[in-house]
Parts: C-alpha cells; structure tokens; sequence
C-alpha cells in the first residue's frame, strides 16, 4: 500500500511540475459547451525568441515556414479535442485572437522518451462575433509541449499541443 501511495504522490508531482500555464484571466469557456464555430486570427508580431530578440531572427529563412505550420497544428490540435465548437475559415460564431509573446526550446531528459520540447507564452482572446463582447480571456505563460529530436517537429507539436489544451482548459 505504501509503494501505491508513494507512486501516486510522485505521479501527481511530476504533473503539476510539468504542467503547462493556461489560466483563463477573464470570463469563463462555457462557449466551449455549446455548438458553434470560432475563426482564428494568428499575431506573431511581438513574438521574441527567450525573450530577447525577435522570432523573426530567430527563425531566419524558416520563418514562414514556422508560422504556416504552427497555425496549422494548433488549429488540427484544437479541432481533434474538440467535441463542440470547431475552428472554421470564414463566417463563425466567435473570433479567436491569439497573440504571442515568446517562444524558447529546452531539452527534456526526463521521461522515457529525452527530446527537445517548446516553451510559449501567449494572451489568447474569444470574442462573440454579434454582440463583440470579450467571451474569454487566456493567458498562457511557459506553456510547455511537443517532444522530438527535430527541434521543427517539436515546435509543431507543441503548438498542437496548446491547441489541445486550451480547449480543455476550464
């Protein structure tokens, strides 16, 4: 009984350490209960690299490519974890800006499976597209996600990953 109860323990430190920053700051995702559709709109303009310089000279010549598929998985990661409302092109319900802060990459060493892994930071606003009201309001901070030797392949998981995650986010 002990060792279960120690496995637990080490079990749940392990989730909260590790576990990424997503709180809501204003309003509540009860939008995420009903049927609906969100458009997305992606800011990287203010986007740093550790907080230092911007993502843009981070990224070089794979910027637009960073983009382009970070987008894309988030909006995969978000739609596969979401059983009610769905990110759609064009008309919908609510409007998702998504403006980010900074990004930075560490090396994980401990799980089973060692990789790189991305952090992001990140204010995250639902808006109802009739009325304009502020629906929700995230703020993400050292959300971590992703894990692969190829530091592209994590960056792109970890945008699915955040995706995923803020629709579970409550």
């Amino acid at each position: 009984m002990k060792r279960l109860y120690l496995t637990f323990c080490i079990a749940m430190f392990t989730l909260i350490a590790f576990a990424g920053g997503i709180k809501i700051t204003q309003g509540k995702a009860s939008f995420m209960k009903k049927e609906g559709t969100i458009s997305v709109v992606f800011n990287w303009d203010n986007a740093k690299w550790d907080n230092r310089i911007p993502v843009k000279e981070q990224w070089k010549d794979e910027y637009q490519s960073y983009v382009e598929n970070g987008e894309v998985c988030f909006i995969e990661g978000f739609n596969k974890s979401s059983k009610k409302v769905k990110i759609v092109k064009g008309e919908s319900d609510y409007l998702m800006t998504v403006n980010f802060s900074n990004f930075d990459k560490f090396y994980s060493v401990m799980s089973t499976i060692p990789g790189n892994k991305h952090k992001i930071w990140a204010e995250i606003t639902v808006t109802d597209r009739k009325t304009g009201e502020v629906i929700c309001k995230y703020d993400v901070k050292e959300f971590k996600g992703g894990r692969d030797f190829l530091v592209f392949d994590s960056f792109k998981e970890s945008m699915e990953d955040l995706g995923s995650k803020i629709v579970k986010t409550n």
